[in-house]
């Protein structure tokens, strides 16, 4: 299953990346899909960002295309490609489970039988260059957090404990999207959303493998 990282302009800069940009239609503005999480592929919308103004300690923010689920990965030393590539597969899972730590929709034995389940899918990352512009606004809100709880605490970089309280706290609030296909208002919760659609994931692997 194709776990896809979609990085902004300034992330794809930073990575020093030269990523390609996702296929689009004639007449259409490139670099702007809009990304949809299905049993194939696995989107995410990177974004990072100057914890103050030009400085050099930064934040990348993570969003999942349906969910809206988010968290933050601090960058105090220089991250590689690779190593972020590392850093999201891992850090998804590990807030999931902090986060259900705090809003307890499932039990502790079932949030680790779906964390095992997981772990039997096998997620291959596949990077390019893009820029949902219908989780922009969400990754702004995120921004705010993070550049306000700074300036409050009076700190340039974001602690991982402070980093993990914000993810835990955005993803236990009510978002708001336009579905496109219907144009009507959603509401919902980005930890029961990503929890719903990890929990199809392990069914349709286990249907094609006939359990």
């Amino acid at each position: 299953m194709k776990f896809q990282l979609c990085a902004s302009n300034a992330l794809n800069k930073y990575l020093k990346a030269d990523l390609p940009r996702l296929p689009y239609e004639p007449g259409k503005q490139a670099g702007v899909n809009t990304l949809i999480s299905d049993n194939n592929c696995f989107n995410w919308q990177l974004q990072i960002v100057d914890n103050s103004y030009k400085s050099r300690k930064k934040t990348i923010i993570v969003c999942e295309a349906n969910s809206r689920f988010t968290f933050f990965i601090p960058v105090n030393l220089k991250l590689s490609q690779q190593e972020l590539t590392q850093r999201v597969q891992y850090e998804w899972q590990f807030i999931l489970a902090e986060t259900r730590e705090v809003y307890q929709l499932i039990t502790c034995s079932d949030i680790a039988v779906l964390l095992s389940e997981l772990s039997k899918i096998e997620f291959t990352p596949h990077w390019v260059k893009n820029t949902d512009l219908s989780i922009c606004g969400h990754i702004s809100d995120a921004v705010i957090w993070v550049t306000q709880t700074l300036k409050e605490e009076g700190i340039y970089d974001l602690p991982k404990a402070l980093a993990i309280e914000l993810a835990i706290y955005l993803n236990t609030q009510p978002k708001r999207i336009t579905n496109k296909a219907t144009g009507r208002k959603e509401k919902f919760l980005p930890i029961e959303r990503l929890l719903t659609y990890c929990q199809s994931l392990i069914t349709d692997r286990q249907s094609d493998h006939g359990q």
